[in-house]
């Protein structure tokens, strides 16, 4: 049989003289279709795989260079699991009450974001109480969560009997002083309460003041009548008063205002009560104050400030219990109970508390961490590094009161406070007040106690 050639292009191409060209133009056209109609099907299979990539919603009160070194942190994840995005949703620069309002307002929508930041206590207590959080006791257990984190971080963020949250961060507060100073006037570690005393008098009596403290806004302040009142009622009572099982009208509470009033007419830089917190520390680098008493993150503060780190030591406060607490607060990552991605964004917590990924963002996305083993450069940061060794070894912690109490109470906390310093209230008119204001709260809303003290198991 005879066969005529033909070219296509630069195929060559040869059939038999009885099958007509146009049938096999008409076959070729065919092929193509199918092709392209293959090619198409991929496409839109593409684009369907794409569409469908998860979009995990992660919001942090952090910004400036953080938020950038966290951004980098979770663009490495989705490189590690390219199904996920992480979608960072800052709100910074505004401190707890309107992050936490703005939080209120999206969980209240159905608008909130799949994984978001909170501290402890209170603060995080309405989202696990209003049911908008995922109880994750479960995946503590699934994930060994509790044989990497700090024992204590853990208890910290459990209420009524569960766990709402992660612990991801975690903070002490003591008092931090002047290594000259402290040489200068051959100053040793207090070990009880007496001998802080002795070394407050001697150091007011050469002309320096012993404490530095900012009085705006009441939270610094606050922190030194935390430290007497651990010191004046002991750990169980202690926490008792912070879940307001205790009533304040009580000798413990009466003779923490008075140390206080101590405190601020003898020991404390003249004037503080209108001082703003930035600037309670200038005193301390002028030479005019010996301490602050301020928290484990202060050493990077110091370096930012241009100071010598290395002209800065801390010590635990004496509090003559046991076991010794400090003032202490985990900071969490909470699961939206109505997120679609509650997987999803249990595996991204589970990454970002691993060791090696805690320790390689440390002091860039993250500045502490409640991961086991997780140090700063020894050599960098000393202080910080022997005060995460601290955090580890404490048993317990007591919370800031502005996490205890139900924010509603914390004005009128502040007003007693300040009310005091300035003699306008004795230490025992103070007492009443206070417990009358817990009474007030109580009666408007119906609860009895405060579910936040790491001691309310």
């Amino acid at each position: 049989m005879e066969e005529v050639g033909s070219s296509l292009g630069d195929v060559e191409l040869s059939f038999p003289i009885f099958f007509s060209f146009e049938k096999f133009v008409e076959r070729r056209i065919g092929m193509k279709r199918v092709l392209y109609l293959g090619i198409c099907c991929l496409v839109v299979l593409g684009m369907v795989g794409t569409a469908a990539a998860i979009e995990l919603r992660v919001m942090t009160v952090w910004g400036g260079q953080q938020k950038e070194y966290l951004d980098q942190m979770f663009a490495e994840y989705t490189s590690l699991n390219p199904e996920v995005k992480i979608s960072h949703e800052s709100v910074a620069g505004t401190g707890a009450a309107v992050y936490i309002e703005v939080l209120k307002t999206a969980a209240a929508a159905g608008t909130a974001p799949d994984v978001w930041f909170n501290w402890g206590g209170e603060l995080s207590g309405f989202f696990a109480d209003a049911g908008y959080c995922e109880p994750l006791d479960e995946y503590f257990e699934k994930y060994g969560w509790n044989k990497i984190l700090i024992p204590w971080t853990i208890e910290a963020v459990r209420r009524n009997g569960k766990l709402y949250g992660v612990p991801i961060c975690s903070h002490g507060m003591t008092f931090w002083y002047r290594k000259d100073l402290w040489d200068q006037l051959g100053l040793t570690e207090p070990k009880t309460y007496k001998e802080l005393e002795e070394l407050c008098a001697k150091t007011k009596a050469a002309g320096i003041y012993p404490l530095s403290v900012a009085g705006k806004y009441g939270w610094m302040v606050m922190r030194l009548l935390d430290y007497l009142l651990e010191y004046t009622a002991g750990p169980e009572l202690h926490d008792k008063l912070n879940t307001a099982e205790e009533s304040w009208d009580r000798p413990e509470v009466v003779e923490m205002y008075r140390l206080f009033k101590k405190w601020a007419d003898e020991w404390i830089v003249p004037g503080f009560i209108q001082i703003n917190p930035d600037d309670a520390r200038m005193p301390m680098y002028q030479g005019q104050a010996l301490m602050v008493f301020e928290g484990s993150w202060m050493e990077t503060v110091f370096k930012h400030d241009g100071q010598d780190v290395n002209n800065f030591r801390f010590f635990l406060h004496p509090t003559e219990h046991e076991p010794l607490r400090i003032s202490g607060f985990p900071e969490q990552f909470m699961v939206n109970a109505q997120s679609k991605y509650k997987k999803e964004a249990l595996e991204f917590i589970n990454w970002f508390i691993q060791k090696d990924v805690q320790q390689k963002w440390l002091g860039k996305a993250i500045t502490s961490t409640c991961t086991i083993g997780v140090y700063p450069d020894k050599n960098e940061l000393p202080n910080t590094y022997e005060f995460r060794k601290v955090l580890e070894q404490l048993q317990d912690v007591y919370p800031p009161t502005d996490q205890a109490f139900p924010p509603e109470l914390m004005h009128k906390y502040f007003e007693i406070q300040d009310s005091v310093a300035l003699g306008l209230l004795t230490p025992e008119d103070a007492a009443k007040r206070m417990q009358a204001a817990i009474e007030e709260y109580k009666e408007e809303t119906g609860i009895k106690v405060f579910g936040s003290a790491p001691g309310m198991k």
